[in-house]
């Protein structure tokens, strides 16, 4: 590397920017060691740790241009580059996709996976047979967000039976066809509180329905006698009724099939995408030869004279026996019934079934094809219903608990889905008394304990639980950042609306540097008054500095006598400063002090992705925060040498010096990084 390889960058940087600033800021940021140029396999490297894969439709042509292109790519090849899926390669680079820092992500589903795979607890459903004979053991789990990234692990990619996780689905379809008003002609919206196949849901409305009681709304007109809702077998078997009635059952099969393919990325244009559902002709055979309490349920549906039928005209007797007559069976019945076991026959994998998730999170568009598949007005009115009835007699706990509209299904599958940001699919065969995933409902339980998506985390100012919408160091300097400004300049109005909202005020940041720091340091006297009536206690910062020798250093008498009233021994910090007087370069003022923390939380933990995101967006990577440290001081002092390397070849100078005249080297040498040290002595030397 040259030695003044820092001192160019910038200026290569503002060249750049006078081509386009946008993209001058995104090839930047890929730019490695002392080149101008960006490395084609460091390229999709990016891209892919972003949560992007190599066959997402939307990069194919742009991986096959990085492919024919060579090793080495120029800022003005780069433009042409990305422009087949510029705003795609922008969200990636700039930390913007759904989940901006998805290597976090996945690290800590990673975690729970490892955990939730120990649990053998729970029975395999044993009334339809192919599902007793199941391995017990699998456990898959798949994640897509509402822009196509996608996270996997485990038997991701084993076909299973998706049995009533296709009830959402066709109440979904039957909406897109005949509207809200007149599916729920047919079929309720109310929880039913009882068993999933349970008869009670319909007998007593059927023997009412016969005995002429309450057989017409008198306002409407209309039968008032209708299953509680689609999640449940009676209303499910409706639903299915409603789909096609007048199509044969293969033309309806097909088109189920087909709004599910497209739901999973399927395309009838091309190959590129998922493949079809699989049928599993076996397994519906068996849900007709021993679903005897759905087929009651098709004719008890008959009866209520809600399953849409055609008025058949009865054949005369022709049986010659007298003793014997021709046994008519209902095809409306039979038809609704054998779609209804055929659907919940299809098999998909957890990718599949997250993609058909992360559509409806993604409001009926398809995240990876960009298909419309369902109306946003559809994806509305489903997703209250699953909320509520998804997961069959426990669906209120687990409202309660996890808070995501869910839909389990006795194959083992339960999906969760995330409005605007993800789908969920957890697969592993052992069931509860419920019939619902064991590892599922403790997955679904972990991700929500972990992070900030329950529906009703909006009114949380939780920050112990990450929100997985925002990046680490951005998590961590918004936990801190906002306090931290707002005692530096004296805005009790701020402070006092953290305190309101249950933020701890004594949270430090990467130096472990306090509220109480900062207003100690800027004479802030109202601020440490504020802060000490709160409860907030004098902690020593990295140096082991308090708050007192902040004020005392900085003649700030009132603070030192508030700091006195507390029977505390107070210590001063020990900085390292070997040359005070030496070379001392200007660091960047930065509009967002926020991004600014960002910034340096990111340099403290060695996360190079999280700093090429900011670089992306344009932050520079010498900005200063209050007490003038900057990416550099922090990646040094914690021996972060991947940092340092990408900070100084993006152009931060090395003689940045902090509120107390310390560089980065006296930083690294103070906290003994050899490695750092050795790195920064050769670019002085």
């Amino acid at each position: 590397m040259k030695k003044d390889t820092y001192k160019n960058k910038a200026t290569f940087l503002e060249k750049l920017k006078t081509k386009s600033k946008r993209e001058a800021n995104l090839f930047f940021s890929l730019c490695e060691d002392d080149s101008e140029i960006v490395n084609t396999k460091k390229f999709k490297e990016v891209l892919l740790n972003s949560g992007l894969k190599a066959n997402d439709k939307r990069l194919y042509n742009l991986f096959q241009n990085l492919d024919a292109h060579g090793d080495k790519i120029v800022f003005e090849d780069f433009i042409d580059i990305i422009r087949s899926s510029e705003l795609i390669v922008e969200k990636s680079l700039r930390g913007e996709l759904s989940i901006p820092d998805f290597s976090y992500f996945a690290k800590n589903l990673d975690s729970m996976f490892d955990e939730v795979k120990k649990i053998k607890t729970g029975e395999l459903a044993s009334y339809i047979p192919p599902l007793a004979e199941v391995d017990p053991d699998q456990f898959g789990v798949a994640i897509v967000t509402a822009d196509g990234q996608i996270y996997q692990k485990g038997d991701s990619n084993v076909d299973f039976s998706i049995q009533s996780m296709c009830k959402p689905f066709n109440y979904c379809f039957a909406m897109e066809r005949l509207g809200l008003e007149k599916v729920h002609q047919h079929v309720g919206q109310e929880p039913s509180g009882r068993q999933f196949d349970d008869l009670t849901l319909l007998a007593k409305t059927a023997i009412g329905d016969l005995q002429g009681e309450h057989a017409k709304d008198n306002r409407n007109g209309k039968s008032s006698r209708v299953p509680f809702n689609p999640m449940v077998n009676a209303g499910a078997i409706m639903t299915a009724g409603l789909i096609g009635p007048e199509e044969s059952h293969s033309q309806r099969l097909r088109y189920i099939r087909q709004q599910f393919g497209r739901l999973i990325g399927w395309s009838p244009k091309d190959d590129f995408g998922a493949e079809l559902p699989r049928f599993n002709k076996n397994m519906a055979r068996q849900e007709n030869f021993t679903g005897y309490n759905n087929i009651a349920m098709g004719y008890l549906l008959m009866a209520t004279g809600n399953l849409p039928h055609t008025k058949t005209k009865l054949h005369n007797d022709i049986h010659p026996d007298e003793d014997e007559f021709d046994f008519y069976t209902e095809p409306a019945v039979t038809e609704a019934l054998k779609l209804y076991f055929s659907i919940c026959s299809l098999e998909m994998t957890s990718v599949n079934f997250a993609t058909a998730a992360a559509t409806l999170a993604n409001s009926g568009v398809n995240p990876l094809t960009q298909d419309r598949v369902l109306s946003q007005k559809t994806v509305r009115n489903c997703l209250p219903v699953l909320q509520t009835s998804g997961m069959y007699n426990a669906s209120g706990t687990f409202f309660q608990q996890v808070g995501l509209p869910a839909k389990s299904g006795v194959g083992g599958g339960v999906i969760l889905i995330v409005p605007r940001l993800m789908g969920i699919c957890i697969f592993s065969p052992r069931l509860d008394k419920q019939g619902n995933s064991v590892r599922g409902i403790e997955m679904a339980r972990r991700i929500t304990s972990k992070y900030l998506v329950h529906t009703f985390d909006g009114t949380m100012t939780d920050t112990d639980r990450l929100d997985p919408k925002i990046p680490i160091s951005k998590w961590r300097a918004n936990s801190c950042g906002e306090a931290i400004w707002a005692a530096s300049n004296g805005n009790i109005r701020t402070l006092e609306r953290l305190v309101s909202e249950q933020r701890d005020l004594q949270n430090g940041d990467y130096d472990m540097r306090t509220p109480l720091h900062l207003a100690s340091a800027e004479g802030q006297l109202e601020a440490v008054q504020f802060l000490l009536k709160q409860g907030v206690k004098p902690i020593p910062d990295r140096w082991g500095g308090y708050g007192y020798f902040d004020a005392k250093n900085n003649n700030h008498k009132e603070i030192v006598k508030e700091f006195e009233k507390l029977d505390i021994d107070y210590t001063q910090a020990s900085h390292l400063i070997e040359d005070p007087n030496g070379k001392t370069d200007k660091m960047a003022i930065y509009d967002d002090e926020l991004a600014v923390i960002e910034l340096l939380f990111a340099a403290s933990e060695n996360n190079v992705e999280g700093i090429r995101n900011l670089v992306a967006k344009g932050i520079p990577v010498h900005a200063g925060d209050y007490d003038s440290r900057t990416a550099l001081h922090l990646a040094a002092a914690e021996g972060c040498l991947d940092v340092v390397e990408y900070l100084v070849t993006h152009g931060h100078p090395l003689f940045v010096r902090d509120r107390w005249g310390a560089t980065p080297l006296d930083e690294a040498k103070r906290e003994k990084r050899k490695s750092v040290i050795n790195y920064l002595k050769d670019l002085i030397n």
